[in-house]
């Protein structure tokens, strides 16, 4: 069995106003449920913060990822777009 960690997230206020959040983790149960060697294991959620404009470091959600990918805490982490981890334009990466 897989562990999945889901990973929800919005930029600004207003997305959390518009339910956003709600809408990613109904999705992404939706895909696990569709995936018979994963089980839900746990949620991170990041509201509000900007990652244009906040550096990866400064990010504790991201940072609490990764940290449990360091120590091998779950197998897949499922996002709803692959755009709530990092902008394309910023040259951070993220290492694991």
């Amino acid at each position: 069995m897989k562990r999945v960690r889901c990973l929800y997230r919005v930029s600004t206020v207003k997305q959390l106003d518009k339910n956003d959040i709600p809408m990613q983790r109904i999705e992404c149960m939706k895909y696990i449920d569709m995936m018979p060697d994963w089980e839900f294991d746990k949620e991170y959620i990041e509201k509000g913060v900007s990652g244009y404009n906040k550096k990866l470091e400064d990010r504790d959600v991201l940072q609490e990822i990764r940290t449990d990918a360091i120590n091998k805490e779950f197998d897949v982490l499922l996002v709803f777009m692959f755009d709530r981890l990092r902008k394309k334009r910023r040259r951070n990466s993220f290492h694991c």
